[in-house]
């Protein structure tokens, strides 16, 4: 009976500090500074600095690369979603495979994967209120048709320049 006892004790003891460290390493995992610690990162790094979310910006939200490029409809598939682009871009990184300006290019139309089709969610997390004073009419339109689900739009459609800003030309001057 006591080394059952004992089996118990130390299994929770292990399980906790297995669940600390993983939580641990899950939010260091989850930093800007660990995003653009790769080479392959750099444009997209410094697009990001200087675009609306970024840090030049003062009094702007900051926004993290797992605000945009991570789903957060739910922590199973936010995990999965971390685990599955973190291997992906870990092989491109130690392959070279997808991982040059050129690669970037060439893929530009198909970028979606790249920007969570859930991530609207990590956008709706500050924008609460899409639809207020102060916007012209046009966007409470489109915002409107948006919430109501009569458009496959959706915030990047409009706001492409949001996340790195004009990413795309500093990719075509650097290849």
């Amino acid at each position: 009976m006591r080394k059952l006892i004992y089996g118990i004790v130390i299994g929770g003891v292990v399980g906790l500090i297995f669940s600390l460290v993983t939580a641990s390493q899950f939010e260091r995992t989850s930093t800007v500074e660990f995003c653009s610690s790769c080479h392959e990162m750099d444009v997209f790094h410094g697009t990001w600095k200087d675009g609306p979310h970024g840090l030049s910006h003062k009094g702007a939200m900051r926004a993290k690369c797992t605000d945009c490029h991570l789903p957060h409809d739910g922590l199973i598939h936010y995990i999965r979603a971390k685990i599955f682009y973190g291997l992906n871009d870990y092989y491109a990184h130690i392959t070279g495979k997808k991982a040059s300006t050129k690669h970037w290019l060439e893929h530009w139309e198909h970028k979606r994967p790249y920007v969570h089709q859930a991530y609207v969610s990590g956008c709706k997390k500050c924008h609460k209120e899409i639809i207020g004073n102060g916007i012209p009419i046009k966007a409470i339109l489109a915002h409107k048709a948006y919430l109501i689900g009569e458009t496959e739009k959706n915030c990047i459609s409009c706001h492409h320049m949001v996340g790195h800003g004009d990413v795309l030309s500093v990719l075509r001057e650097k290849s």
